[in-house]
């Protein structure tokens, strides 16, 4: 049996869960939030925080990177993220992969197809902004409801191996339908970060300040002192990662 992708997990917690919900299962996290900007160097991904919205980047469930809220009316919006491997990609029904579609949309696809299984009633997929396309993200979206919960779901892909998804649920059309432009905005600014900016932010983070030359106690610059490192090790290229999209078993 193929295993349900996680964003439907997270989507099946979201229709049960209340709008108030509060509690987390605090762990350690390689991201951070500051000035209304979550940046996560585990998912390589950033976003801007919506204006009024309250925001926790506490990890609880797996996948679950960021969790927005707001009282007036209520709602939340949540950020996920997952591997994109061969093992999602080929989790999908044959009829969306065989698309002519975006990635992303025939990611959508699938989840459609899974939520339109749970007596979902689901709209049809939209293109996303322009923005995600451009910063190489690419994303669609569509709404959905059980009657009790009005979500709309974004989800994007594009050349990192990462699939990522935006998430905002209500619990009545007209709430949703008021944090529609939050959720928008957030979208616009959802984008991939290169593997240099991890590198700078790691640096940074850690106190690191790279040295051309060892400096002396009179400030001036000294010959680097040979230290005996031992026997030299080499180590094996990583192994080349399997490209998600491609046939399946």
């Amino acid at each position: 049996m193929r295993r349900v992708p996680k964003a439907i997990v997270l989507v099946a917690l979201l229709v049960v869960a209340s709008l108030g919900a509060s509690r987390f299962l605090v762990g350690e996290s390689a991201a951070e939030l500051e000035n209304q900007v979550f940046t996560s160097r585990t998912d390589r991904i950033r976003l801007v925080v919506p204006r009024g919205w309250r925001a926790t980047d506490q990890p609880s469930y797996p996948g679950l990177a960021l969790w927005m809220m707001r009282s007036q009316p209520a709602g939340q919006i949540v950020l996920t993220s997952e591997a994109f491997t061969r093992e999602l990609y080929c989790s999908w029904p044959i009829a969306c992969r065989s698309s002519h579609e975006t990635t992303a949309s025939k990611y959508a696809c699938a989840l459609r197809g899974k939520l339109t299984a749970q007596r979902m009633r689901v709209g049809p997929v939209q293109p996303g902004p322009k923005d995600n396309e451009a910063s190489g993200l690419p994303s669609v979206w569509f709404e959905y409801d059980d009657g009790k919960k009005f979500l709309r779901q974004a989800v994007a892909l594009g050349a990192s191996d990462r699939a990522v998804s935006l998430v905002l649920s209500a619990s009545s059309n007209e709430a949703r339908a008021a944090h529609v432009r939050a959720f928008e905005q957030a979208l616009r600014t959802l984008r991939t970060i290169s593997a240099e900016e991890v590198a700078a932010t790691s640096t940074i983070d850690a106190g690191v300040v790279p040295l051309d030359a060892p400096v002396s106690d009179g400030g001036a610059a000294t010959e680097p002192t040979a230290v005996d490192a031992g026997p030299a090790t080499f180590e094996s290229a990583p192994a080349p990662r399997e490209a998600p999209v491609g046939p399946c078993p």
